[in-house]
Parts: structure tokens; C-alpha cells; sequence
């Protein structure tokens, strides 16, 4: 059977809101929606709680699960989703969120009237360790054509953009033949699925609407900084995908988007690195000042920064910070990161 839609959900360890999330998959008003759940060998009972709502739900037959033959990982298993997805059109979903009724709706009606390949909504976070605090990140209500318009937009406008696969709604077809796939972490691969599918978009439409809700908790894994222990190969794993970013980025020369792109890596760079500083009581084993500067280290020359037309600053100050003496590079981040309230 093919769908319209399909909601792709990896399931992971999520028994205390998988039925909350599926439910709320299971109830939007848009009809033509097949429910492709992967199944990540957490063993805790979440399989069961869906495979109960396939048996006992009136839309339960449009439940399908697959298995990993073993923990893979969110990124393996959002690639098999767009391998095996029935649907026209894929919506990505975490196990622990909730979406709007009319989610699919909204999404599917502007990217068929616009014609675009990706339709993304608003979101809202619901932080469950600060006692319920909600914050709404609300984009523009905007079509967005033409090579790198919906690169530049999504990296100039990271704070409202979100970069998170989830909560955007793609033309399948054009998600293949992109090419573009999910790394395989468990360390931020949203953001570099994100990252690498923008600058190939050419039509895209954005909706002011929050249509979904991310359930921030303290185990999950990006939000390690609330944590009472951190290893260090948490860390460098997070810092592994930036660099993979940073290389990929060395091909985008003469975009528009380039100097977002860089300023919004070396950013995430600079923030970990004063996550080091500030909770080096934690992480075991610790980092040597010279492993924090490697992670700084722009990808581009000093030529090719001073070429750029936007954020030449901020992507100059990162340049020279990554190559700054090693004692003075730990003085000057102590100083910038106290200046930003990271430290």
C-alpha cells in the first residue's frame, strides 16, 4: 500500500512516552499516513506499548515495525526509514515528543500548494527538568526559492530554525536522489543530516504554526550538561561531527550561506570547549589544552575568510582563537566564555 505520508519514528529505551507520542501520531486529521516505527533493541517494553496500539488502535494497521538486528543507533535507523518509507512525502519524529493534530495537514497542504520539497513548522521545547518551562521558537511564515535561499535562512536563523530532522515534511523521492543520509552517531547526526540537506534544497516553505513539541529531559543525550558525569568520548564524539561538518563545508566556496555556516560550526566548537572548562570536574579522562584548540580549528584559510561578505568578524575571531599559543588560547576562551555566560 502506498501513503501519502509516512511518520518515520526510531524507538529507542522511550517506555515512559512512546504511547504519548504515538498517540498523538495517531491522531491527526490527515488520513493518507503510514506509521513506520524502528525498532532499536532498547528491550524496555516500548515495542510492546506499539504493538499493542497496532492491534487495539482503528489506524493500528497502519503501523508497520521494522528491527534492527541489534542497538544501531538513531542515525542507522532513520536511514532505513528513508529506505523502507511507503509514503510520497516523510515526517521525521522523535519516540519521546508529540505533534499537533493538524501537523501533517498544515505541512502537506503548504508544500503541495508551494511546490516545495521540504515544508517545516514551528516547535516549542517542554524542558521536563525545569519543572514543565516551555519555549517557543517560531519561524516566519515564508516560501523560500532558488539555489541556497533556505541555506542561508536556516543558518543566519539557527535559533528559530532548529536544526533537527525532525518536524519538516520532505518530498521522499527528492531526499533520495539528494543523497543525503544520516552519519553514523549517536552525537548530533540531526544536525549534520540537517547541515548537508538545506544548501540542496531549492524551494522550501516555513510556517509560523508550532506543530510539534520536544520533551527536553535530562538523560537524553543533547543534554549531557546537566549531567552529574561526562565521558570524554561523549564529548569528542559530539566534536567528531563538527569536524565532519567543517569538512563538508570546504565545498560550499563562493555560497552565501558559507559564512553562516562556518560562524554557526565554530560556535558549537566554542561551546563545548567551555562546557570542558566549566565542568573539567567531570569528565573523565580530562583534555589537555591542546585537544580544546584542535577543536576550535576553523576549516577554511585566513584567504578564503576575508573573502567572505558576512560574519567576517566573528569568523575571524575563531580563526585566530584556533591559533592562538596554547596558554593564552585557554586564557582568551576563559575570558570569551565568561563574556557569553558559558563559564
Amino acid at each position: 500500500m502506498m501513503y501519502d505520508v509516512t511518520i518515520g519514528i526510531p524507538v529507542f529505551r522511550s517506555f515512559d512516552y512512546v504511547r504519548d507520542a504515538m498517540m498523538s501520531a495517531l491522531g491527526q486529521t490527515f488520513l493518507g499516513i503510514e506509521i513506520l516505527v524502528v525498532d532499536d533493541g532498547g528491550n524496555d517494553g516500548s515495542i510492546a506499548v506499539i504493538r499493542d496500539l497496532q492491534q487495539t488502535h482503528p489506524r493500528g494497521v497502519h503501523i508497520h515495525i521494522v528491527t534492527n538486528p541489534k542497538n544501531m543507533g538513531a542515525g542507522y535507523s532513520r536511514n532505513r526509514i528513508i529506505d523502507e518509507a511507503k509514503g510520497k512525502f516523510l515526517y521525521f519524529m522523535d519516540s519521546d515528543d508529540t505533534i499537533e493534530p493538524n501537523t501533517i495537514q498544515l505541512l502537506y497542504d503548504a508544500v503541495v500548494k508551494n511546490q516545495a520539497e521540504v515544508a517545516y513548522g514551528s516547535y516549542e521545547i517542554v524542558d521536563l527538568s525545569a519543572h514543565h518551562r516551555r519555549e517557543v521558537y517560531q519561524k516566519d511564515d515564508v516560501c523560500l526559492s532558488g539555489d541556497g535561499q533556505l541555506a542561508e535562512y536556516a543558518l543566519s536563523h539557527v535559533g528559530r530554525f532548529h536544526v533537527s530532522a525532525c518536524n519538516c515534511l520532505m518530498d521522499l523521492e527528492f531526499l533520495r536522489q539528494s543523497g543525503v543520509r544520516f552519519i553514523n552517531t549517536n552525537y548530533w547526526e540531526d544536525m549534520a543530516f540537517t547541515y548537508e540537506l538545506v544548501p540542496k534544497v531549492t524551494r522550501a516553505v516555513l510556517l509560523s504554526c508550532v506543530t510539534y513539541h520536544y520533551l527536553r529531559h535530562s538523560g537524553s543525550l543533547s543534554h549531557y550538561q546537566a549531567r552529574e558525569q561526562l565521558h570524554k568520548e561523549e564529548v569528542l564524539a559530539n566534536a567528531s561531527t563538527l569536524n565532519y561538518l567543517k569538512e563538508k563545508c570546504k565545498a560550499y566556496r563562493g555560497h552565501s550561506f558559507l559564512p553562516y555556516m562556518c560562524y554557526n560550526l565554530e560556535l558549537n566548537s566554542f561551546y563545548i570547549i567551555c562546557h570542558v572548562l566549566k565542568n573539567a570536574h567531570l569528565i573523565a579522562p580530562g583534555f589537555s589544552h591542546h585537544e580544546m584548540r584542535d577543536v576550535l580549528c576553523h576549516p577554511l584559510s585566513l584567504s578564503d575568510i576575508l573573502r567572505f561578505r558576512s560574519m567576517l568578524l566573528q569568523n575571524l575571531l575563531f580563526w585566530l582563537l584556533g591559533r592562538l599559543p596554547v596558554p593564552l588560547f585557554a586564557v582568551s576562551v576563559k575570558v570569551l566564555g565568561k563574556l557569553k555566560k558559558a563559564i
